[in-house]
């Protein structure tokens, strides 16, 4: 019997202060939007699985955008697919 795919989960939509926060992020560094974004997403997912209670999920997410602009705090290897991309362009 063949096997179901999963269906894919949709992603909430960042909200509109996040989205302009990543765009000035992107329009000041030599990262793209999307690749900022992507790397917002992945640290949500850090926040979820393992985040400080004392920190709210946004603020992680963000700390990771500007650990990866600024090559600082670890996000760069974290996330080297999405850098690889960077280095490719």
């Amino acid at each position: 019997m063949p096997t179901k795919a999963k269906p894919k989960r949709s992603r909430k939509p960042l909200s509109a202060k996040t989205k302009a926060a990543l765009k000035k992020k992107a329009d000041n560094s030599r990262f793209t939007y999307g690749q900022l974004a992507d790397v917002y997403r992945k640290g949500q997912g850090a926040y979820l699985s393992s985040g400080s209670k004392n920190v709210p999920m946004e603020a992680w997410a963000m700390g990771r955008v500007n650990s990866f602009i600024t090559g600082k705090g670890g996000a760069r290897k974290a996330d080297k697919a999405i850098y690889a991309r960077t280095k490719k362009a």
